[in-house]
């Protein structure tokens, strides 16, 4: 079953330990499942673009949003990193269908900013809660270098996002239309470099990555036939990331070769 796979990644990763520093937090489920501190809390990076896909999709389904809905872009949610808004400053209006797409495949923060606003902390964060997720809070909108100075940060486990995962490819929270939607985007995903990127043409993956300085997270839905895996690695406290990168390219080829 999956005890090749676990003896396998656990091996690689008590040897990534011992020239390299950081936290790692593993939750795998198929079959069985594979569990690392996955109910540590740490830094959620965009991983918890996954929950704020999930709300915005609860309130489609609910006629509170729709995905036609064109809004009008604003400033202050206009910031740096992942994605493409920030550098079309002449779009000034833009459906919330475009904004989820933009927020899933290229990470979009500025799109994503925009959704925030749109659905509300509060409904982001009382969503967490109907998912029964223990450890994820949306505190602060992405790049808000002022929250974080002050110690004000977004937080999730690897377990948790295992439960957005779910919830998406087969929850009963959101109509199957629209988790078919999300489904679509996060296969378009374009950041393929981590659980995805040696996986082999066996698999299907559907995913979603998050990073800061320090940190290196990946999420998948890997589909091989009519088997479904849940794989989620999260790393923080890293002094080079691409060390984080590669382990969980890694861990993504150890899993889907010995399962």
């Amino acid at each position: 079953m999956m005890e090749k796979a676990r003896m396998k990644i656990e091996d690689a990763v008590t040897k990534w330990k011992r020239s390299n520093n950081g936290l790692i937090r593993i939750h795998i489920e198929g079959k069985e499942s594979i569990q690392v501190n996955s109910f540590i809390q740490q830094r959620a990076a965009s991983t918890i673009k996954l929950l704020l896909a999930i709300e915005a999709f609860r309130q489609i389904d609910e006629g509170i949003l729709t995905l036609t809905s064109v809004i009008q872009r604003t400033e202050k949610n206009t910031v740096g990193g992942a994605g493409v808004l920030r550098a079309l400053p002449r779009l000034t209006h833009i459906k919330v269908k475009e904004l989820l797409t933009l927020m899933i495949i290229v990470s979009d923060n500025t799109a994503t900013n925009e959704l925030i606003s749109l659905v509300g902390f509060e409904k982001i964060n009382e969503c967490a809660k109907n998912l029964g997720l223990k450890k994820t809070v949306l505190n602060r909108y992405m790049m808000d270098e002022i929250a974080v100075e002050k110690g004000v940060d977004n937080y999730t486990c690897a377990s948790d996002v295992v439960k957005c995962l779910r919830e998406i490819y087969e929850g009963n929270l959101l109509k199957k239309s629209s988790r078919e939607k999300i489904m679509r985007m996060l296969e378009m995903q374009q950041f393929q470099h981590k659980l995805p990127a040696r996986i082999g043409s066996a698999f299907q993956a559907a995913n979603k990555t998050g990073e800061l300085q320090g940190a290196e997270h990946d999420s998948a839905i890997l589909m091989r036939g009519n088997e479904t895996y849940y794989a989620v690695v999260l790393i923080d406290g890293l002094s080079d990331n691409e060390q984080g990168r590669r382990l969980i390219a890694d861990i993504g080829y150890l899993l889907s070769s010995n399962i």
